[in-house]
């Protein structure tokens, strides 16, 4: 998923956001009333969370931004799901049964969830979930009239690609999802994928019901109906969005309580870092997704625990399944320039960028590839990136200058307008790149919403971009390489910088179609390691994820890829 930082916007836009959420939060009570469970569990109470960004759509066919998804994780389940160690978990599905050729997969469902009440259904009582409500789900994800964004996803299926591309659905469905009974699903793939064994768990496997979709038409945007631990109360754009606890959700507890433990949960949308850290201090909400940079050293000591008055608070840290990029357009001069790729990722001084302007808050500098340290059983010691060595960059200069006759072009970075730490990272490369090579880099600032197109269409020679996982598997990663994604003509929304080395292509495909993921891994690292001597990007460093909470939080969520799933957490008092 291509991702940015969080940035500072207009003050008077978040303090506005700030005021409303203020009232909110006074109408629904800070104080909470908790109720004794079992096993020394406390239930109720009201979360409160913040996105630093309003949510764009609740079809998961659309979502693909995170404020979007941290809600559809508590509205919607999947067939599977992600624990902590990012170890893939039952859901609406037991583990799938494999064919041994990896086309096949066989899912037992439960029978047991039922989807929330709601006004879609007759008497506005939620009926059973079913088999076919997976097909339906998988089938809209390919279907292009709703705006997909899911097909990336699910193309793998047995029809799918045909149907994408015609829009038009064969008799009797998707050949490649068979229901066999209300719970057994069967899904056939066009050829051996064995990233797909994740696909389940991603955003867009999220399930809903037919009725939602036909009720309430284009408004089911934001009328979102699951069988999740919450259910869906109201949304107020830029404001707010309310859930509340499903009491027939069909999952408990080992000590027999039946989660989710919190009655409510509350979204709100300020927009400013420094107003949401008010706000948190104002004990207005429960919980702060990274640190401001200005803030981090007042806070944070070397050993990564609060410090001062912050003590009070915990703070949970995660290295994330995140990187941070700089890259290049391969087809574009001048960086279609190996040499000169290769003297600018030598000439980049991550550690001092990770100490003077992340003030260490990062899980650690990008010298291997672009598949962060904290992919689960991956070799990443295998994969041989950069690291700031000034005599190898001034090496790989001089063979730059012979190609292109002695001197080396200008070169314009591009990357997304706010402020904040993204600039002040590109500031400091833009001067570390003229002190060890001499070559002047200009900053284009752009809006996220013109930066994205401008690099998709290859008008963007040099740019900034992070990448989060939407599954633990080097495939998510590493497909942003696959030189058969680049189309023909048109936009390249996958691989953005165009590379394109059969011998990877070779590599990455033996990878995939892999069935022990051992040997799969070591694949993808060979793979990795060869396209990253060709410095398609500039690695960066790998994030890390700080969490900081109210003293009385507990069981809060924060894995690798911090998906918000609030059906465990609960109130100390």
């Amino acid at each position: 998923m291509k991702f940015i930082h969080r940035s500072n916007f207009i003050f008077l836009v978040a303090l506005l956001s700030a005021i409303l959420f203020s009232s909110c939060s006074r109408k629904a009570g800070i104080q909470h009333s908790l109720r004794e469970g079992k096993g020394g569990k406390k239930l109720g109470g009201t979360f409160h969370v913040n996105e630093t960004a309003d949510i764009r759509s609740l079809d998961p066919v659309q979502m693909n931004d995170q404020p979007s998804v941290q809600v559809g994780e508590n509205v919607y389940d999947r067939l599977l799901e992600f624990d902590e160690g990012l170890n893939l978990v039952p859901g609406l599905s037991a583990l799938p049964e494999v064919s041994k050729d990896g086309l096949s997969y066989t899912y037992h469902l439960r029978t047991d969830a039922y989807f929330h009440d709601d006004a879609c259904f007759p008497g506005g009582k939620g009926r059973r979930f079913v088999a076919s409500d997976v097909i339906y789900c998988y089938t809209r994800a390919l279907d292009r009239t709703t705006n997909t964004g899911a097909e990336p996803y699910f193309k793998y299926i047995k029809g799918g690609p045909a149907y994408y591309e015609s829009n038009k659905l064969p008799p009797g469905g998707l050949p490649g999802l068979q229901a066999l009974n209300d719970s057994t699903l069967v899904i056939t793939l066009e050829k051996p994928f064995s990233p797909f064994l994740f696909y389940p768990a991603v955003g867009f496997g999220f399930i809903y019901p037919h009725e939602a979709v036909e009720h309430y038409g284009r408004d089911f945007v934001f009328h979102p109906v699951g069988t999740g631990a919450f259910k869906f109360v109201e949304y107020k754009q830029a404001q707010y969005c309310n859930l509340v606890r499903n009491e027939r959700y069909w999952k408990r507890d080992s000590a027999g309580n039946q989660l989710p433990y919190l009655d409510t949960v509350m979204f709100s949308f300020i927009l400013d870092n420094k107003v949401e850290i008010e706000q948190f201090q104002a004990k207005k909400l429960d919980h702060v997704y990274r640190i401001p940079s200005e803030f981090f050293q007042d806070m944070v000591n070397e050993h990564k625990e609060l410090k001062g008055n912050w003590k009070k608070y915990n703070l949970v840290h995660v290295p994330a399944l995140a990187v941070q990029f700089y890259g290049f357009n391969c087809t574009t001069p001048p960086v279609n320039n190996r040499h000169l790729r290769r003297a600018i990722a030598f000439a980049v001084d991550r550690d001092k960028i990770i100490k003077y302007i992340l003030k260490g808050q990062a899980a650690g500098p990008g010298v291997h590839g672009i598949v962060p340290q904290s992919m689960p059983g991956y070799p990443v010691d295998l994969v041989h990136g950069f690291s700031f060595n000034p005599d190898s960059a001034l090496a790989e200069l001089a063979l730059a200058k012979k190609e292109f006759g002695g001197t080396i072009p200008d070169v314009t970075l591009y990357l997304n307008a706010g402020g904040g730490r993204n600039t002040e990272v590109a500031e400091a490369i833009q001067s570390q790149i003229h002190e060890n090579l001499g070559i002047n880099v200009q900053l284009q600032m752009l809006e996220f919403s013109q930066l994205t197109p401008r690099i998709d269409d290859g008008k963007a020679p040099f740019f900034r971009l992070g990448w989060i996982a939407d599954y633990p598997n080097p495939e998510n990663f590493l497909n942003l390489l696959y030189g058969k994604s680049i189309p023909p003509s048109g936009p390249s929304t996958i691989n953005s910088t165009r590379y394109n080395n059969p011998e990877f292509d070779r590599l990455f495909e033996a990878a995939i179609n892999e069935t022990d993921r051992v040997k799969s891994y070591q694949d993808f690292a060979e793979a990795e390691n060869l396209a990253i001597q060709d410095a398609p990007y500039v690695v960066l460093y790998y994030d890390e994820d700080y969490h900081l909470l109210q003293p009385n939080v507990r069981d809060f969520p924060a894995n690798a890829m911090f998906q918000l799933d609030m059906k465990y957490c609960w109130f100390s008092e």
